[in-house]
């Protein structure tokens, strides 16, 4: 038997060196890089194939060593051994393929890079982190690896257990998806799709495979704004709509339409037209839709709805859109209502102008007819249907250039009403003409005024007689005035100057009774003055800030007196304020209601107070008098109108006070109100504006009288009234200079060299001068620059405007004659700046 040849066994023990078997090759880490499949179970067979194979291989060696019995042992031998190397080959194979497969997985998770692809341990740690998600989420795979899942949720989520309720629920479920946010490394979020799968196997865990959807999301929620926003302005506008698409199924209804029809959206959505509303098939709203639906062009239509109650009008507009139509109604049922009304309110129009005693005719912007009623037809003697679209002038060629047309042109031009009286070209005879322009042209109404002008003509005849007449009464009045103050004048001014130089009871029980009958008409000549220079105009307030204090003390100074001397008390509350008004008309009026009082109270008190209430300044003089009977409340006003005075007693007065206190109230609008009860008193109310408060000391009055040797000029054409002054003067202590005329008093200064301190002159002088040239040319005498004028006095008898604007002219005070001394020492005051 020839020796067996040596065994193969060289490959063999090459290919099993190294260790062949399964674990020949360890795994990799399942902390860095996600691992290869474990090996099937075919490869293990085969392995353990090959490892008994080669065991028996070595037995068979081992016997073959030590004897070898023949040939046939030896190919027994040889097939083992290509057995095993068929075994080892697969065994290799079976390797390459899985380390190939690995390395195609590792290339598919690094080249996701639009998916964040990561595992978790079972205890929620990151065990792998690919390319994808260091792009998506920004932590790199160093920062990520071993560290609790949590890092990638906001904190809310955190505290609310999100990131564990996921696992647990991934567990549950086998497989969950859902979207939220996630937080990346910079504390921005981004909003991602999750996939949550257990792994199985050997390795257990979790994989979590993250899509971003930021830009998704954020296109979707533009895409909802824009249609929120759409549904939002169709919602809300006044109109109803459904739209319908191509087969008549309702797609969108506003709020509008769901107000008006009842029905939500969800109801009606996928219905056809008809379906919701039976009533449409084969009306005219339907064929209206139809034809918008095929032929593409907008349609409208006002449709009639009669209910059982009600009637309402639809304004229907379908307008063909990228799906099918859109059906807009709007409710016009008021419009209607407002047109069928303005067509009643036409017709009732046509009825007036049909019915009216005036002529009515309307032309448009042309000037063309377009109205014309029965009453204009009949003064023209025109039928309206001749007249009717043609211009006025074309019709009435005679108007051209007239009164009348000049003025409907005017009106038209100003967009105002116009009223004229005109002599009318076409008819021949005076009308009135009232003219309106408006929107469509111009209406025109007239009228034959021919008598009323007539009537007017006279009435103008007689006005102009009677203002003549009463201008010539004026005259006379101004005249007889001024003459009568005169000598009234300088009696007063001797009663004064007699009265240290009368002895005994008799004579001057006498001359008391003189004063008082000069008091008396003076009064009635101060009261008629008023009362004409009042009602002609000519006397304008000084409103300043007038304080109450010294008015009041003024007030009770001069009338305590008298109402001690009639039994009666007379208490005065002042108070700490000031009011707008004129000082001098002020007093005035408080004056004139004290001296109503103290007339017509026998006896108890008579207040005067003063108070503010609403705003406002009131003075009240209250009285315990007789009374004022409920009718004669408005008569007390009236120009010597007394109540219980039946007999004109000149010793209550003469009834013109109260016509003054009325004239004085409106000419500086300080209301007087008046309450009285018959037999229990009177009480006069005066509402003043209030004013600032001004400190203002006043000196006395009597100040005037004391002259200090003042040097005075009087000037005076009356020798009886210049003896007078002149004599007043001197018994104040004034040095007095006295002259007839501007001339002689100038030329007496001239020689002297003397400035006066004060100068005092009548108004009217002779040869037609005036006391304002006196003053003026005594002022031009002594002019010094920049020094003041020398102070200047009118004294007059006037009544009437010019002297009061001539004075004012020259910055000269006025006084009236008659004058009492205490009048004329307080105008002196003033005069000199003394009070």
């Amino acid at each position: 038997m020839t020796k067996p040849q040596s065994l193969p066994d060289e490959p063999a023990t090459s290919r099993m060196g190294g260790g062949a078997g399964p674990d020949a090759q360890p795994n990799a880490s399942p902390n860095t890089r996600p691992t290869a499949q474990p090996v099937t179970a075919p490869d293990a067979q085969l392995a353990a194939r090959v490892e008994e194979l080669e065991r028996e291989n070595a037995r068979l060696s081992a016997a073959l060593a030590t004897a070898c019995t023949g040939c046939d042992d030896l190919l027994t031998v040889n097939a083992l051994n290509e057995d095993l190397r068929t075994a080892f080959d697969a065994l290799e194979h079976s390797r390459a393929a899985h380390a190939d497969s690995e390395r195609r997985l590792r290339a598919i998770l690094d080249s996701a890079v639009g998916h964040a692809i990561l595992t978790l341990s079972p205890d929620g740690r990151v065990t792998s982190w690919n390319p994808g998600s260091v792009r998506i989420l920004g932590w790199t795979e160093e920062e990520a690896q071993g560290r609790p899942v949590d890092f990638l949720f906001p904190p809310e989520d955190v505290v609310a257990g999100i990131p564990d309720a996921l696992r647990l629920r991934a567990l549950a479920e086998g497989r969950i998806q859902e979207e939220r946010a996630f937080r990346r490394r910079d504390g921005s979020v981004v909003w991602g799709a999750l996939t949550i799968l257990p792994l199985q196997g050997d390795e257990e865990g979790y994989l979590w495979i993250l899509h971003d959807r930021s830009d998704e999301r954020r296109m979707e929620e533009a895409i909802a704004d824009a249609r929120k926003r759409a549904s939002d302005i169709l919602d809300s506008i006044d109109e109803a709509l459904v739209a319908l698409d191509r087969d008549y199924r309702v797609i969108y209804q506003n709020r509008r339409s769901e107000q008006i029809g009842h029905q939500p959206l969800s109801a009606m959505r996928g219905r056809r037209l008809w379906e919701i509303w039976p009533q449409l098939a084969g009306s005219d709203l339907e064929a209206l839709c139809r034809k918008t639906m095929t032929e593409r062009v907008p349609t409208s239509m006002e449709k009639r709805l009669d209910g059982e109650d009600t009637t309402r009008w639809l304004e229907i507009r379908i307008l063909p859109t990228a799906e099918g139509v859109g059906c807009f109604s709007r409710d016009i049922t008021m419009r209607k209502r407002a047109e069928e009304e303005a067509r009643a309110s036409h017709e009732r129009a046509v009825m007036i102008l049909e019915s009216i005693s005036d002529a009515f005719y309307a032309v448009d912007h042309d000037w063309r007819f377009t109205y014309i009623n029965r009453k204009a037809e009949q003064l023209w003697s025109r039928s309206r249907d001749t007249l009717l679209g043609r211009r006025l002038w074309d019709v009435f060629p005679k108007a051209l250039g007239s009164e009348s047309l000049e003025a409907q042109k005017q009106a038209v031009r100003e967009g105002r009403e116009l009223t004229v009286e005109v002599l009318s070209p076409v008819l021949g005879y005076w009308v009135e003409v009232n003219i309106y322009p408006s929107a469509d042209g111009l209406s025109v109404y007239f009228r034959d005024i021919t008598a009323r002008r007539q009537a007017q003509q006279a009435l103008m005849q007689a006005k102009e007689t009677a203002e003549a007449a009463d201008h010539a009464k004026g005259k006379f009045l101004a005249a007889a005035s001024h003459d009568l103050r005169q000598p009234l004048q300088a009696l007063m001014l001797f009663v004064d100057v007699l009265k240290p130089h009368v002895q005994g009871s008799q004579g001057a029980n006498a001359l008391m009774h003189l004063g008082r009958g000069l008091d008396a008409l003076k009064e009635l000549l101060d009261s008629l003055l008023d009362m004409s220079r009042l009602d002609a105009g000519v006397v304008q307030p000084n409103i300043e800030s007038v304080p109450m204090v010294p008015l009041f003390d003024h007030i009770a100074a001069s009338y305590r007196p008298v109402a001690a001397a009639k039994g009666l008390e007379l208490h005065v509350l002042s108070c700490n304020a000031s009011a707008r008004t004129d000082r001098t008309l002020l007093t005035r009026m408080v004056r004139n209601l004290v001296e109503n009082a103290l007339r017509y109270t026998e006896s108890g008190r008579i207040d005067i107070e003063c108070r503010q209430a609403g705003g406002r300044l009131l003075i009240e003089v209250r009285d315990t008098g007789i009374g004022i009977p409920p009718d004669h409340l408005e008569r007390i006003w009236e120009e010597f109108h007394q109540v219980g005075n039946p007999e004109r007693d000149r010793n209550r007065g003469l009834g013109l006070g109260l016509a003054i206190v009325r004239r004085l109230s409106q000419l500086l609008n300080h209301p007087v109100d008046v309450q009285s009860k018959p037999g229990q008193g009177t009480s006069f109310v005066i509402a003043l504006p209030l004013g600032r408060t001004v400190e203002r000391p006043l000196s006395p009055a009597e100040a005037a009288t004391t002259g200090h040797g003042r040097f005075a000029v009087v000037v005076d054409d009356d020798a009886i009234v210049l003896l007078g002054l002149e004599t007043i003067f001197r018994e104040w202590g004034y040095e007095v200079l006295v002259a007839g005329s501007a001339e002689k008093a100038v030329e007496a200064l001239r020689r002297s060299g003397r400035r006066p301190d004060l100068v005092v002159a009548d108004y009217r002088l002779r040869e037609g001068r005036f006391g304002t040239d006196a003053v003026a040319g005594i002022r031009a005498l002594f002019e010094e620059a920049g020094g003041p004028p020398v102070p200047g006095l009118i004294l007059t008898g006037e009544t009437g405007p010019e002297c009061e604007r001539d004075a004012a002219a020259h910055g000269l005070g006025i006084i009236h004659k008659p004058v009492t001394p205490r009048q004329l020492s307080h105008a002196l005051g003033e005069l000199l700046g003394l009070q």
